[in-house]
């Protein structure tokens, strides 16, 4: 019994910490709050300490101090571009802390000492193939999808799963990722239903079918109950609007 309660609060520790780091990881790059934009270093290091008793130096404890170093390693870079976000196709990988990935490579390594493989492992492991990669073109993108394979495995979050379509955009074709949304079923959660219409929507935009996102950013404009959120939604569909009749006009010209 006193087993099971420890491996409890480790699971609800390490919750706590990959929670608190992700969400200062981004107050870190945004910049919205300067009191805290160092406060994933202290997750960090009080993740690190766990690994200094027996009871909690655990395979996932390693796996996620791997995750935040990882991932940590290229905040610089993130900082540095314009735009201030998290993305890879376009980051200055001169500019990621390459003894920050060593330690998180490391730390990763003591990770595969368990017979479970966690969230942390995976979200490890996805940051690990950017990490290997010498550019964005030569990532191993199919690694990365058999990872989300296996993570949609253990979680059937919904984020995990627009996430993964969201890859598959990038290395298929946004028809591809349309594919892998339209199979799931979201009706048991507005708040699914309303995540993944507005993906679909994006994605419709990409192939420029704009009835087809008009539909479904509709709906989720109809689902969301945050004022900024809905003005979002109602932007794109008069974007979409606009090219529609542009594309009319356009075949009007054709016609001649």
């Amino acid at each position: 019994m006193k087993s099971k309660q420890q491996n409890t609060g480790l699971e609800e520790s390490l919750r706590s910490k990959y929670e608190k780091f992700n969400n200062c990881f981004e107050a870190a790059y945004k910049g919205k709050n300067y009191e805290e934009r160092d406060e994933y270093r202290f997750v960090i290091e009080s993740a690190k300490k766990l690994t200094e008793h027996d009871e909690t130096n655990k395979p996932e404890t390693n796996a996620l101090i791997a995750y935040m170093l990882l991932k940590t390693s290229r905040l610089r870079a993130i900082i540095n571009n314009i735009a201030r976000v998290p993305d890879l196709k376009n980051q200055n990988r001169m500019l990621w802390d390459k003894s920050m990935i060593e330690d998180g490579l490391e730390y990763l390594n003591k990770s595969a000492g368990g017979s479970t493989v966690t969230e942390y492992h995976l979200r490890a492991g996805i940051c690990a193939c950017h990490s290997l990669a010498k550019d964005y073109e030569s990532t191993d993108w199919k690694q990365i999808i058999s990872l989300y394979d296996q993570y949609l495995g253990i979680n059937h979050s919904i984020d995990i799963a627009i996430e993964r379509a969201e890859l598959i955009s990038e290395i298929e074709g946004p028809r591809a990722a349309v594919n892998t949304l339209v199979g799931l079923d979201p009706k048991d959660s507005s708040t699914r239903s309303k995540a993944v219409s507005a993906h679909l929507g994006e994605l419709y935009i990409k192939l420029n079918e704009y009835d087809h996102a008009i539909d479904h950013l509709s709906k989720s404009h109809e689902l969301s109950d945050c004022t900024k959120e809905k003005t979002s939604y109602l932007n794109r569909i008069e974007f979409c609007k606009k090219r529609l009749q542009l594309s009319k006009k356009y075949e009007q010209v054709l016609s001649f």
